[in-house]
């Protein structure tokens, strides 16, 4: 049986007009099948395709790693205030071009290659979007001036977090990045944002390629961040840290996965914080081989990794499917991949006898609470 209501926490959009590597370093390749348009009017033929399309109630935007030409700005010291701008404007011009792209979503201004229709864009709910934590806290203030600027009202009164990829980083990176005093300062800020309700910090570590250190390093921040905001006064209110694609634990084919030693400690520690949260999702790329193609094998694969995440966070677990990454590592193609997730995600909840208010909480109250917003 479908569920009654879907958020979708995780999902990815790019027009056609951002297809190049100056666009997306990742999209060398113009044959690859994310080297194309991905729009809102896209995805809803996707997952249309689903018995389980007719509960979808919306979607939470998910920021897709823009090109930046080097890793830092060419800020001189002795800048002035408008220089200071214009060479952030010019450095992050392909993720400010994001924002662009996502406020024309939200204001029903098309533009040719969009993807989208007038009224589509009620579908995103949210929209986790990209800022630079590594940068100093007075470097990266003036940037979010500059983002809101460009987003305009009524896209960055649904900007609800964001995400700075931590994955693919060289061996101790990670660890310098999230322990360094400015980055912690960054992230501890989000609590004051948004009117004071406060932004989510999505976290994306890759376990399967850059081993568990990031995720133990993640760990460490979180703990700092608690530590500030213990003795912090401003009223701010926790940032909620959002975990996504299961840390993208490496799964195996036709068995049960064996959940590993290091990945299992890090989310136990996590677990008990009431403001940690890990998405369901990401799992169709992490297969040490073929992805399996039914749901009832993928569930024998997922359910002793799912199980633990459960034990851990309790209700703070969310579906979120990665379209359209999930078409990468997916078996049944592109219309179908969708779907063949949502009833791997249903197979694992029957498996483990969930309740109705369990099931809920997956599909839409986790992401609704993790994000904070309204279906």
């Amino acid at each position: 049986m479908p569920p009654s209501r879907i958020l979708d926490s995780h999902i990815h959009l790019w027009p056609s007009t951002a297809l190049s590597p100056h666009d997306h370093a990742w999209m060398k390749d113009p044959t690859h099948l994310l080297s194309k348009r991905h729009g809102i009017s896209d995805y809803e033929a996707t997952t249309s395709s689903s018995s389980a399309g007719s509960s979808l109630a919306g979607f939470i935007y998910v920021e897709t790693d823009r090109y930046l030409p080097s890793k830092t700005p060419d800020v001189y010291p002795n800048a002035n205030e408008e220089q200071v701008k214009h060479a952030l404007r010019e450095w992050a011009r392909a993720p400010l071009e994001e924002l662009a792209f996502l406020r024309r979503v939200v204001e029903a201004t098309p533009q040719e290659g969009d993807g989208f229709e007038d009224g589509q864009g009620e579908m995103m709910k949210g929209a986790v979007v990209w800022a630079p934590f590594h940068l100093s806290p007075s470097l990266f203030n003036v940037y979010l001036e500059i983002a809101e600027g460009t987003a305009g009202p009524r896209l960055w009164e649904r900007v609800v977090g964001f995400r700075y990829l931590l994955q693919g980083k060289e061996d101790g990176e990670v660890k310098d990045l999230v322990g360094s005093e400015g980055w912690v300062e960054n992230v501890v800020s989000l609590g004051k944002g948004r009117g004071g309700r406060g932004w989510a910090f999505d976290v994306g570590v890759d376990i399967n390629r850059d081993g568990t250190k990031p995720l133990g390093a993640v760990g460490s921040m979180v703990r700092e961040v608690r530590e500030r905001e213990g003795y912090n006064d401003s009223g701010a209110l926790p940032v909620r840290f959002v975990l996504n694609h299961l840390c993208k634990h490496r799964l195996t084919v036709s068995s049960p996965t064996k959940p590993g030693t290091e990945w299992l400690e890090a989310i136990e520690k996590l677990g008990p914080d009431q403001n940690v949260f890990m998405k369901l999702s990401g799992a169709f790329n992490e297969f040490d081989s073929t992805t399996p193609s039914s749901g009832s094998e993928l569930v024998t694969s997922l359910s002793p990794i799912v199980s633990k995440v459960f034990d851990a966070f309790g209700d703070r677990v969310m579906f979120g499917s990665d379209w359209p990454v999930c078409n990468v590592g997916g078996s049944v193609g592109e219309r179908g991949n969708w779907g063949l997730w949502v009833e791997c995600v249903e197979g694992l909840l029957k498996e483990r006898k969930t309740t109705e208010v369990d099931r809920e909480s997956v599909w839409w109250k986790a992401g609704s609470m993790a994000y904070d917003v309204q279906l």
